[in-house]
C-alpha cells in the first residue's frame, strides 16, 4: 500500500522544490518506488519532480479539481511512497497545503527559513503547529526541516530550541545549497536544468530519510480504471520549449477517446491530425522561430478556417492571435486566427484560480459550463470589438470580465482549464475532432 507525505514550507521561496526533489531521489536510491505530486496549479515544479522519479507528477487542487478529484487523482500512483510538494506557506490560498494534508490524512513535513534566526525556528514551528486548532483542518507535523543554516553551531541552536518543544529536527540544509534558477514565471523548467546526481546527495544527506520514511501514513485509495483508447481520432499537442504548461490529466482526458501526438511549432511542420492543443508556455521566449516557422502557421490557419478543433491556454491564446510584441518591441506576426494582438508586459496582469461560465458552446464546451483553473500571465490582449467571447469571468481577470475568445471551432483563453472541473472533460472537445475527420 503506498504511503503518502507533505513537504510544506512556512513562506513561498523557501526551498520546498529542493528538498522534495532530494526526498524523491533518497527514496528510490534506497530501493523503494516513488510518485510526486505537486499542491496547487504549478506546471514548474513537476517538471522537476518527474525528472527525478522518471513518472508522471499529478496536480492536487481541490479548487479546480474538488475533494473526490483530489483523492482519485492521489490514487493514480502505484509507488511505495508519494511524496507531495506543497506551494505558498502551509495555510496559505484557496487550496491549502494544510487542506490538502487533512483531506488525504497525512503528515507534513514543515520546513522553515533560518537564514536570520535560530531559536527563533522554533517559536515559529510552534506556532505552525498550534495554529491549526484554530482552523477546520486537524495536522500532523511529523517534524521541521531547517534551511539555508550557516554552521553546525547554528544547527544546534535550532535542534536544542525544537527539542524544548518535542518537535523532531529531521533536516538541516546549508545556506549555500544548490538551488534551481528562476525567471518571471517561476523556476526554469525541468528540461532546461536540473540538479545533479550530486547536489541532491549533499542535500539528502542533511536530512534522516529513515524517520521521514517511517513518518509516512498509509494512503487508503481506490485506484481508478485503466484509460481504454480509442484509434480512430488523433489529437496534435503543442510541446516542446515554446509550449510546455500542461496538466498531465487534461492529456490524459484526451487519451481516454483519442491518441495523442507532439509536435513542436518552433520547428515542425503540421501533423496529419483532427484536432489541435495549445497549452501554455513561453511563447514570447521563442516568437521569432515560432513566426519563422511560416509553413506550420499557414497550415494551423488553413485547418482553423475548414472548422477544426483548436483550444489554446495563455500561450495558445498567444499563438493563435494575429500578433505578439514582445519587451523588446518585436512584433511577429503569428497563425492570425483570433481577432487579437497580444503585448508583453514588464508586469504580471493576473494570479490566480480563476472561474469561467460558458455563455455560447466551443470546441471545449457547451453554454451553461463551468470551469475551473488558474491564469498566470505577463501580458495584455487587445480584441476586437466585434470578438465573440465563449466565457463569462466568475472569478478571476480573464479579458475585461470575459474569455475564451471563439473564431470558428477555434478558442483560446488565459484560463489554464483543468479537466476535472470541466463536465464533459475533454470528450466534448475529442467529439468535435471526430466530426471534423468524418466531414
Amino acid at each position: 500500500m503506498m504511503k503518502g507525505l507533505l513537504v510544506a514550507g512556512t513562506q513561498s521561496g523557501i526551498g520546498k522544490t529542493t528538498i522534495t526533489l532530494a526526498i524523491l531521489k533518497a527514496l528510490k536510491e534506497s530501493g523503494y518506488s516513488v510518485q510526486s505530486f505537486k499542491v496547487g496549479p504549478d506546471f514548474i515544479d513537476p517538471s522537476h519532480l518527474e525528472k527525478v522519479t522518471d513518472a508522471p507528477c499529478y496536480n492536487l487542487d481541490s479548487f479546480m479539481m474538488g475533494d473526490d478529484g483530489v483523492k482519485r487523482e492521489l490514487a493514480k500512483g502505484d509507488a511505495d511512497y508519494a511524496v507531495i510538494e506543497g506551494a505558498m506557506g502551509l495555510y496559505d490560498g484557496i487550496s491549502s497545503c494544510a487542506k490538502i494534508a487533512d483531506l488525504l490524512e497525512i503528515p507534513i513535513l514543515l520546513v522553515v527559513d533560518a537564514g536570520t534566526s535560530s531559536e527563533s525556528v522554533a517559536a515559529q514551528a510552534l506556532g505552525f503547529i498550534n495554529y491549526s486548532s484554530f482552523t477546520p483542518h486537524k495536522l500532523t507535523i511529523a517534524g521541521v526541516i531547517a534551511n539555508r543554516v550557516g554552521s553546525e553551531k547554528h544547527a544546534e541552536s535550532i535542534r536544542r530550541s525544537l527539542k524544548a518543544i518535542n518537535v523532531p529536527l529531521i533536516g538541516t540544509i546549508e545556506r549555500d545549497a544548490p538551488g534551481i534558477p528562476s525567471r518571471h514565471l517561476g523556476l526554469y523548467m525541468g528540461a532546461e536544468t536540473s540538479l545533479t546526481a550530486s547536489a541532491l546527495k549533499s542535500i539528502y544527506d542533511s536530512l534522516d530519510i529513515e524517520f521521514i520514511a517511517r513518518a509516512a501514513a498509509e494512503l487508503r485509495l481506490d485506484r481508478p480504471p485503466e484509460l481504454k483508447r480509442r484509434h480512430d481520432t488523433l489529437i496534435g499537442i503543442a510541446m516542446d520549449a515554446a509550449f510546455c504548461f500542461y496538466y498531465r490529466s487534461n492529456i490524459e482526458s484526451i487519451q481516454k477517446r483519442a491518441d495523442v501526438v507532439y509536435f513542436s511549432p518552433v520547428r515542425d511542420a503540421l501533423p496529419d491530425v483532427d484536432g489541435l492543443y495549445f497549452g501554455g508556455g513561453y511563447p514570447e521566449l521563442h516568437a521569432m522561430q515560432l513566426s519563422a516557422n511560416r509553413r506550420l502557421l499557414e497550415d494551423v490557419k488553413t485547418n482553423a478556417d475548414d472548422g477544426m478543433p483548436i483550444y489554446g491556454e495563455c500561450g495558445g491564446l498567444m499563438y493563435l492571435s494575429r500578433s505578439l510584441s514582445t519587451l523588446e518591441h518585436k512584433k511577429v506576426i503569428l497563425a492570425n486566427i483570433l481577432p487579437v494582438d497580444v503585448q508583453m508586459t514588464k508586469k504580471r496582469q493576473a494570479l490566480g484560480h480563476a472561474e469561467v461560465e460558458a455563455v455560447r458552446d466551443c470546441a471545449i464546451a457547451r453554454s451553461g459550463d463551468k470551469l475551473r483553473g488558474h491564469e498566470y500571465h505577463y501580458s495584455t490582449a487587445s480584441v476586437d470589438r466585434d470578438a465573440q467571447f465563449a466565457y463569462r469571468v466568475t472569478k478571476g481577470d480573464g479579458i475585461s470580465g470575459h474569455d475564451g475568445i471563439v473564431e470558428g471551432n477555434a478558442v483560446a483563453s488565459y484560463l489554464h482549464a483543468h479537466a476535472y472541473s470541466m463536465p464533459h472533460g475533454f470528450d466534448l472537445f475529442v467529439a468535435n475532432a471526430s466530426a471534423f475527420s468524418r466531414s
